[in-house]
């Protein structure tokens, strides 16, 4: 073991500038042309075999397709590839280095090209083993799911947690953890064949073949210099990160008063949280590197391969790039000048003013239970610039107020709203389960919700879809139409056909998708907006969107700093369970001065504790 780690350590400093110089040129050319490639060829296989674009469910049923799977097998070899190429680079440069030849950065790169298709088969039949090993284990979660978990709403079972859900779960975590002993395993069967192929001049079947006859035997200590590794970067990380988190500490002003000396320390602040992760990023990639060259070299056989027939043409006495006083300067000048652009950048991108509605999620349903005329009332009294509701049909044709398939959550009774009546409805207690003081609440109708919000809220109605709608887009219209609100509503659904078909009803309204992540072109989608999951409403999806003439809305967000957030990057609309808490949020950023602002939009990023309130 020492004397492996001794060797992994002379191979890596050996020639550390040329990997980390090679390791950098490589990502800067995948970042500019292999990754958009990449982008751009999985957005073509999806509009051949699928659609432009596609969303939550839409993008799982893609993937269990034939289609899909084409596309995931050739997306993951490329990507699969590119992370290959980088390391067929390294590599080469460790093996020269070993025969006692050099290679630069370029010939490096030159090396991995000449070795690229080669490259990419490997990896192609790396996915397809990686496939089929992944398949059978999300056959019997499937089967696990739909025997166990299916019987009543999901929402039932992850809010009482009964004995059948705990049995799933536990099956479940039994099943990640074979998955991922089978993945680590694999892992360790093949961590030769990438050498094997290119120092030995095999075919990536016997490539594969060869290292899982290598591995045999030392199986051990290659999962312990993986997870070793692994372990390393991860504590290297962590200490790195909280280094750069007490240095932005350190440099932010004691007040908001000079914005000048704000912006630049925001600005070298990120600068350092930037060098600190490529930095981090570029010890854990040639790292990697020189383990896996000592591991292939330690067996024995390895140690035997003609290595200097690679590079015989390779003689160029190149070190790496030489640090001298001038450079450093150099380098120090312009980390300045970007560590000033990237703090005016920053202050450009602060909103000074927050134009953001503000959506009781099933009313204020934090108070009051969720979908009842109490939580509806509620909102309307914490200021809500809309309610959202969810709507489904009943066995008699009624349009009422409920998220759920059945009231297994809410009053243990297993009926579905498709079988249940009005007469039923009125029998049941939706709100006992919240708190005795709801104890009178029912199941109220869209009709009664809209006359309640009438001129004082206005009302955004998902359409819920369990498969036994019969004329759900119609009815809503209709009973809008009844209570004279056409202006005072908006309209969404998961399922992008209800979506075009409420446009295509009432093409005044304004009607969203919901969704949590979308494939492909956002411009392709039929919707006035997206109602997206706030874990991923980053500033890329709101401003592609926002570019694309849709307003964003996120849900669901119940704390003041992530609301913050939120409106700082831009959205169009909070979906919250808290309507109170957003606008005292929206006061106190109303409060704030630039720099205020400023600090509160990059607080979390840098470490520096949120000076907002939950209040």
């Amino acid at each position: 073991m020492n004397s492996r780690l001794t060797a992994a350590s002379q191979a890596f400093s050996s020639c550390w500038k040329t990997l980390v110089a090679t390791d950098l040129l490589y990502k800067i050319l995948a970042f500019i042309v292999l990754t958009p490639l990449l982008g751009s060829l999985f957005r073509f296989l999806l509009a051949t075999f699928g659609d432009e674009v596609l969303s939550d469910v839409e993008i799982a049923l893609f993937f269990l397709g034939p289609a899909g799977w084409l596309c995931l097998i050739v997306v993951g070899s490329l990507w699969l590839g590119i992370v290959f190429l980088e390391q067929t680079s390294l590599l080469g440069i460790l093996a020269a280095r070993h025969v006692n030849r050099t290679v630069t950065p370029l010939g490096a790169l030159r090396f991995a090209a000449a070795h690229a298709t080669s490259v990419v088969r490997l990896t192609m039949r790396i996915i397809l083993l990686i496939i089929a090993a992944v398949v059978p284990f999300l056959v019997v979660a499937g089967g696990v799911y739909f025997s166990l978990l299916t019987e009543y709403d999901i929402n039932y079972y992850l809010k009482e947690s009964p004995p059948v859900f705990r049995v799933a779960v536990g099956i479940g975590v039994a099943l990640l953890l074979g998955l991922a002993a089978v993945l680590l395993w694999m892992i360790a069967n093949y961590f030769f064949a990438l050498p094997l192929l290119l120092f030995e001049k095999l075919s990536p079947t016997e490539a594969l073949r060869e290292s899982r006859r290598r591995v045999h035997g030392h199986r051990r200590i290659v999962l312990v210099w993986l997870l070793g590794w692994a372990g390393a970067i991860l504590v290297v990380s962590a200490i790195a990160s909280a280094i750069v988190t007490w240095c932005s500490q350190q440099l932010m002003p004691d007040s908001t008063t000079s914005l000048n000396w704000l912006v630049v320390a925001i600005g070298v602040s990120m600068l350092l949280l930037t060098l600190v992760n490529l930095a981090t990023n570029l010890l854990g990639t040639t790292t990697f590197t020189a383990m896996l060259f000592t591991l292939y070299q330690s067996p024995g056989e390895g140690s035997q391969v003609d290595l200097a027939a690679q590079f015989e043409h390779e003689a160029a006495n190149y070190s790496g790039p030489k640090i001298t006083r001038p450079r450093v300067a150099a380098i120090s000048l312009i980390g300045i000048l970007v560590a000033i652009l990237i703090g005016t950048a920053a202050l450009e991108s602060v909103q000074l003013e927050d134009n953001v509605q503000i959506m009781a999620h099933r009313g204020a349903s934090s108070k009051a239970p969720e979908n009842t005329l109490a939580s509806f009332q509620q909102a309307i009294e914490d200021g809500a610039d809309w309610i959202e509701l969810d709507v489904q049909e009943t066995a008699d044709g009624q349009v009422v107020v409920m998220h759920d398939s059945d009231f297994m959550k809410l009053s243990k009774d297993p009926l579905k709203i498709w079988d249940a009546t009005s007469d039923k409805l009125k029998g049941i207690d939706v709100g006992s389960w919240k708190s005795p003081d709801f104890a009178d609440q029912r199941v109220p109708t869209l009709a009664e919700v809209l006359a309640l919000c009438k001129d004082k809220v206005g009302v955004n109605i998902e359409l819920k879809y369990y498969g036994h709608d019969q004329m759900l887009e119609q009815r809503v219209a209709d009973v809008v139409d009844q209570q004279g609100m056409n202006d005072q509503v908006m309209a969404m659904s998961l399922k992008r056909e209800g979506v075009q078909k409420m446009k295509a009803i009432r093409p005044q309204w304004k009607v969203g998708l919901l969704m949590s992540v979308a494939a492909g072109n956002l411009s392709k989608l039929d919707a006035d907006f997206l109602a997206v999951n706030a874990r991923f409403a980053d500033v890329l999806l709101i401003d592609q969107a926002h570019d694309n003439g849709k307003q964003v809305f996120v849900w669901t967000v119940n704390d003041a700093a992530t609301m913050s957030t939120m409106m700082s990057r831009g959205v169009d609309g909070i979906l919250t369970d808290k309507p109170e808490l957003a606008q005292s949020v929206l006061e106190q950023r109303a409060a704030m001065s630039t720099p205020q602002r400023l600090l509160l939009e990059f607080s979390g990023l840098l470490g520096i504790e949120p000076k907002i309130a939950d209040q």
